[in-house]
């Protein structure tokens, strides 16, 4: 009782007072050189954003104006001008904390000071006439060229960086201007110290307190000797990050020395070793409700021979089409463990054995599995991956729908209860992109093959493929454009032809074509009461699968994004069948929230055309994710 009034009375304090009214909006006008939001960036009155407001004091009018004129001097515009800066306060007659402050700025940029004169100096040691030539040509700045500090600095760090792509890991080079305001001329002068080319000698490892170091050093042997390039010290960075033992990584050129070798620091620390992690959930779909609660226990390190290990644990309950309307509904449950090592038989190649137990429910039917997962995976340089796993899963069914049931025979040999599945798996991937993991940029092919047969202790003999092909450019800081395109192919073969009907193709739910629910774009078996007055259908999965979406990303406010997509897809029983005329298409929009712990994905798709194969009561559908769609 006494938390109850502590929180009634704590409800009734009054609110703390702002210091001012709350910036709605900044207004610029008569930029050309320069744009609203680089201006904007250099003012203490801004345009409040969601958890970032932005308050009007009493004379930062003045100190903005000054602000103003200062960037556009250091850009080469000595005669702008602000001809108007106006701030409008809206609800005055309001308590300070309703207030409103609308900007108004009207800039007159004026003439920019032109490069008369450009010198480039070298000293120190000799260079070719090559590297000469690149290296001036990298400035890109030349006479009658508008003049700023800022050019100046760009030109100064284009240089820079063609010495160091070079192997000059300590060139220095500094520049120097001379600017006459009235006649808008500026003379610059570039100093540019190359000292020679370097060999990575030796790499240094501070910071190491449980991690063996002969383990870290082993990613790097193939640094060491080498001729300096800021690539290499990223994928150095890159690769010490890669081991997940490390918090913090932070590599630096070592001091300066005679001759053409060098040395390079690498100073790490080391992460917590241990993590429990608890959670609870909710699965939202039109055809499925789940809760569930899950748990999560990684360890790095195990042995203190960096094994890794992971124990993951889910248990629930769903209910199919919805919670409201359970019309099959049942228990569901996982375990799933992984246990990681890099370094067996080749220092690059990275074994996982991954057993696992699963307790689910799908539309006809319930079943538990356990399965098993050997793998091993290498990078042959940093485009190219290539793994391979050899696969087991046992497979029970039970309570399974009647027209499931009566049905078997129309399923054929891809209806077994209950059935092993036994599969190699070779998946080459090229990654063409600028980051693995989040990539913003490039072209990302992955071409999987897998062949299932009896000599591997399997039930079924098939061949499975299946390329997809994902691809990323982000032209703004603000705007990110994905697109993806799959095909999926099965091949019953030899003398157990057939596929699992629950490891058939499957489109609709939220990673694929978002218009229909989980599953539900997909061949079916239907069954009618007598009368025709109910009916259900069963999707019950296909042999020839073809998908393609398109996303437009905007970054709104914050870590906050707005997404815009298109989806289409298409399932076919045939082997190889498929009817470009016959997709599937959806669109739609969703939001995304880029937490600390994962992306959080909110979709709603629509769907633009309806097939007579896949009756929906719905022409939409609402999906929750975790992680982008692709």
């Amino acid at each position: 009782m006494g938390l109850l009034v502590i929180g009634a009375c704590s409800g009734r304090r009054a609110k703390s007072e702002p210091p001012g009214p709350k910036v709605r909006r900044v207004t610029i006008e008569g930029t050309h050189v320069l744009d609203d939001d680089e201006v904007e960036e250099h003012l203490n009155l801004q345009r409040s954003k969601l958890g970032t407001p932005s308050y009007y004091l009493e004379g930062l009018e003045d100190v903005d104006r000054e602000r103003i004129l200062r960037l556009y001097e250091s850009h080469g515009m000595y005669e702008a001008k602000v001809e108007r800066f106006e701030v409008a306060i809206q609800r005055a007659d309001r308590p300070l904390r309703r207030q409103r402050a609308t900007v108004s700025i009207l800039i007159e940029e004026g003439p920019a000071v032109a490069v008369r004169r450009v010198e480039m100096a070298w000293v120190g040691a000799e260079s070719s006439a090559e590297i000469r030539a690149t290296v001036e040509g990298a400035a890109k700045l030349a006479v009658g060229d508008r003049f700023g500090v800022a050019e100046l600095e760009e030109a100064r760090q284009r240089m820079l960086d063609a010495l160091r792509r070079r192997g000059y890991a300590y060139a220095e080079i500094t520049e120097q201007a001379w600017v006459e305001p009235k006649a808008r001329l500026a003379d610059v002068r570039f100093e540019i110290s190359p000292d020679v080319p370097r060999t990575i000698e030796h790499i240094e490892i501070i910071g190491l307190q449980r991690v063996p170091e002969d383990l870290v050093r082993r990613e790097l042997t193939a640094i060491e000797g080498r001729r300096f390039h800021p690539a290499r010290m990223r994928e150095l960075e890159s690769k010490v990050y890669g081991m997940e033992v490390f918090s913090v990584v932070a590599v630096d050129e070592a001091p300066w020395r005679e001759g053409n070798t060098m040395d390079v620091v690498v100073r790490v620390r080391e992460t917590k070793m241990q993590r429990i992690k608890l959670g609870a959930g909710l699965g939202i779909d039109p055809v499925r409700w789940e809760q569930r609660a899950t748990a999560l226990y990684t360890h790095h390190n195990l042995g203190g021979r960096l094994w890794g290990l992971s124990v993951r644990a889910k248990a629930g309950y769903a209910e199919l089409p919805a919670v409201y309307q359970p019309d099959e509904h049942g228990p569901i449950g996982a375990l799933d463990v992984e246990v990681r090592k890099k370094g067996l038989l080749e220092r690059q190649l990275v074994w996982t054995e991954a057993p696992g137990f699963e307790l689910g429910i799908w539309q006809g039917y319930q079943f538990y599995s356990v399965s098993n997962r050997l793998g091993v995976s290498r990078f042959f340089t940093r485009w190219l991956e290539l793994g391979l796993a050899y696969n087991n899963r046992f497979v029970d069914l039970f309570d399974i729908s009647p027209e499931l049931d009566r049905n078997r025979t129309v399923l054929g040999l891809d209806f077994r209860d209950p059935y092993v599945l036994s599969f190699l798996e070779l998946t080459p991937t090229l990654h063409l992109t600028d980051q693995i993991l989040r990539p913003s940029n490039g072209v990302r092919l992955s071409l999987p093959y897998a062949f299932s047969h009896r000599y591997l202790g399997s039930q079924f003999d098939y061949h499975r493929i299946e390329p997809d092909l994902r691809g990323y450019y982000r032209p703004h800081e603000r705007v990110q454009l994905a697109a993806r395109a799959r095909v999926g192919l099965l091949f019953p073969v030899g003398q157990r032809p057939g596929v699992p009907f629950d490891q058939k193709f499957y489109l609709g739910g939220t990673g694929d074509v978002r218009g229909w629910p989980l599953r539900h774009l997909s061949p079916r078996l239907s069954q009618c009461a007598a009368d025709d007055s109910t009916c259900t259908a069963t999707p019950i999965g296909g042999r020839s699968m073809i998908q393609g979406s398109f996303e437009l990303r905007v970054r709104t406010v914050a870590d906050l994004w707005t997404v815009a997509f298109v989806d289409t897809g298409d399932v076919r029983e045939g082997v190889a069948e498929f009817d470009l005329g016959g997709l599937m298409i959806s669109s739609g929009g969703g939001l995304r929230y880029d937490s600390p712990i994962g992306m959080f994905r909110l979709d709603v798709g629509v769907r633009l055309n309806d097939d007579p194969r896949f009756p929906e009561p719905r022409r939409w559908a609402l999906h929750f994710g975790i992680g982008e769609a692709f």
